[in-house]
């Protein structure tokens, strides 16, 4: 089986919780799109799509109608997927960096899962994954400034490095002058 390297890494990954048949595999090779994302770009897909990060750094943002600026809600780097729900939370996907991904349309989804129902197994544990990610900013709200921006470094270092302090202060729930004024 000939694979490129963006097919190989999404196989890995995809393969270490749940083998893929052969079979499997070359119906998913048929409707893997691979795209690359320059950094300020936005992602676009249609509702109920999904896209895997093969490398980069997207950003998630919400529209915040009380203030005047987009909240950040979310970083999603390499081997992390974004199931596309914007139009029912009003959100949007920028990638921060030039990235990398994987889009597979909702209707090539539905195609696979006929043929081949253990591909069930897989969405199940990518989707795990996405609500795991997600609920991240709930662990946050009892710790002090400090105590977030410590834990944020840690549990997401490539955007701790790479992405503004806006973006940062706005995913901690913090204004950026008090981010920047906490010595870590």
């Amino acid at each position: 089986m000939n694979r490129t390297d963006q097919e190989q890494q999404f196989f890995e990954y995809m393969s270490q919780n749940y083998p893929i048949p052969p079979k499997l595999w070359q119906e998913l090779k048929t409707v893997l799109e691979i795209k690359k994302i320059k950094k300020n770009r936005y992602l676009t897909a249609e509702q109920f799509d999904l896209h895997f990060i093969l490398d980069g750094m997207i950003i998630k943002r919400i529209e915040n109608e009380s203030e005047p600026h987009e909240e950040v809600v979310d970083f999603i780097s390499t081997n992390q997927l974004i199931y596309h729900i914007e139009k029912m939370d009003h959100s949007q996907f920028e990638a921060d960096v030039d990235s990398t991904v994987i889009l597979i349309r909702n209707s090539n989804l539905s195609k696979v899962l006929e043929k081949h129902p253990i591909f069930l197994n897989h969405l199940e544990h990518l989707f795990g994954e996405v609500l795991l990610r997600r609920s991240y900013r709930g662990k946050l709200i009892h710790l002090t400034a400090r105590e977030r921006i410590l834990k944020f470094k840690e549990d997401y270092p490539e955007a701790y490095k790479y992405c503004s302090v806006n973006d940062k202060s706005s995913f901690l729930g913090m204004t950026a002058a008090y981010y920047s004024n906490i010595n870590i």
